[in-house]
């Protein structure tokens, strides 16, 4: 029988990487966690006002982004890696789920599935709202599959409310928009002009009760509340990369935000003071400095897989990945290790190395890569004290991209360590389709620096 390959679980209720929040009207406060990079670790945390986790779900969840509470006191949840929305109770049994649509096949009345669904609310008659993401659409279900309505013409949306006029708000995070939609389909109101300055990434928008709107713009690091002329009335700022994922208007005045780069939740007051937190992460499996990288040792007999690295699936998208460890095909010495990748999103293995503030670090590495229709390559992720990165994915610092068919390339990159850096993650990362091999991956500090 084969062996499991080793990976790396997050601690039970420790919050990873929150995604939706919510102020349940006991004063708790509803949190969903999409869990660590290697998969595991998603899980509905309900927390109290001192920092107790008093409940939590999280039997076979993936990357869930969102949990609501429904009117019958059960939890709609959108199981975003397994394509899936779930109603359970508080004992954990599942009393509906989506998988059921199509005679268990999980397909919708259009023929379709669900693809990377990140949001499901309740509507009215015990509908269901969801933000189907990667189908680039909003639609509205009974819970036999059949859509009621839909909306189409979005990129990438998050988030979608029904609205008390029937009318319909989404973030098209990806077009840089939060538009309004009446049922006919219609944008009645929009804010947002597609430039990166004005929004940047939204994932969240909110119409409250003042009939203003409250926007999560998560790139530019901020929460800004317009009025109906898209004038900004009210805004809370970071002051550092968060990547706030939502945010609700509470009805004290406050304001419950999510920051997925601190893996924190936060309250608010009107003048932008924390009045309330919940953080419970630490970084952990952190080493002194990067070990097996020429992939020569094996995690343990007969796994076939190098040890002190870690598979990275969750932002993979789906199945199509795998990952091994090669003995016919190697740059140096017996062996290199390998990733097969035919999903939409990025994987990469992964070791987190202690680094000196301000250090100077060279990265190097040996790639090869067959039919790779995207691109591949090592990059440094620095973290901060918080476990959080210092700038956006695309962003992060790496060796030269290999894509297509490439025999072994070496490559070098010196770059420096921020000074409030604590840690880096050292990535074989792999974006398209097509087959990579990674050998000789060093990270060291220079005696220069």
């Amino acid at each position: 029988m084969k062996k499991e390959i080793p990976t790396t679980y997050s601690p039970p209720g420790m919050l990873d990487w929150p995604c939706s929040v919510e102020r349940l009207s006991n004063g708790n406060t509803l949190i969903t966690d999409a869990g660590y990079w290697s998969g595991f670790g998603s899980e509905i945390l309900e927390v109290d006002l001192i920092g107790r986790i008093v409940w939590r779900y999280s039997n076979g969840l993936v990357f869930a982004h969102s949990s609501k509470v429904l009117k019958n006191g059960n939890i709609l949840v959108s199981d975003t890696w397994n394509n899936r929305i779930l109603e359970i109770d508080r004992k954990g049994n599942i009393i509906w789920s989506s998988e059921k649509w199509g005679e268990g096949s999980g397909m919708l009345s259009d023929g379709s599935h669900l693809r990377y669904p990140n949001d499901a609310e309740e509507t009215e008659g015990e509908a269901i709202l969801i933000s189907d993401r990667n189908n680039d659409r909003i639609i509205e279900v009974d819970k036999k599959g059949n859509i009621i309505w839909e909306y189409t013409k979005l990129k990438h949306c998050h988030d979608a409310d029904r609205l008390s006029n029937g009318n319909t708000i989404v973030a098209s995070s990806d077009q840089n928009k939060v538009i309004e939609i009446n049922p006919q389909g219609d944008i009645v109101w929009s804010y947002g002009d597609g430039s990166l300055k004005m929004l940047n990434w939204p994932r969240d928008a909110d119409r409250l009760q003042n009939g203003n709107t409250l926007i999560t713009d998560s790139k530019n690091n901020r929460i800004i509340e317009v009025n109906n002329n898209g004038e900004i009335i009210w805004s809370f700022y970071l002051g550092y990369f968060g990547m706030p994922y939502e945010a609700d208007r509470l009805p004290n005045g406050n304001t419950l935000i999510s920051i997925q780069q601190r893996r924190q939740v936060i309250e608010v007051d009107p003048s932008g003071n924390i009045v309330w937190s919940f953080r419970n992460y630490y970084q952990g499996h952190i080493k002194d400095c990067l070990i097996n990288g020429d992939f020569e040792r094996e995690a343990y007999p007969d796994v076939e897989y190098p040890a002190d690295w870690i598979k990275c699936t969750l932002l993979s998208e789906g199945p199509g990945c795998k990952f091994f460890w090669d003995s016919q095909i190697h740059f140096k010495g017996t062996h290199s290790v390998g990733i097969e990748y035919y999903g939409t999103g990025s994987v990469w293995l992964q070791q987190t190395v202690r680094v000196t503030p301000g250090g100077l670090y060279r990265l190097a590495d040996v790639v090869k890569t067959a039919e790779l229709d995207g691109f591949a390559h090592t990059q440094v992720a620095f973290l901060d004290s918080m476990g959080g990165f210092f700038t956006y994915t695309t962003f992060l610092p790496g060796t030269k991209p290999r894509k297509g068919t490439t025999d072994w390339q070496k490559d070098t990159l010196e770059v420096r360590a921020p000074k409030e850096a604590t840690a880096a993650d050292i990535r074989c990362f792999v974006l398209g389709r097509g087959k990579t091999w990674f050998d000789n991956i060093s990270f060291e500090e220079l005696p220069w620096g």
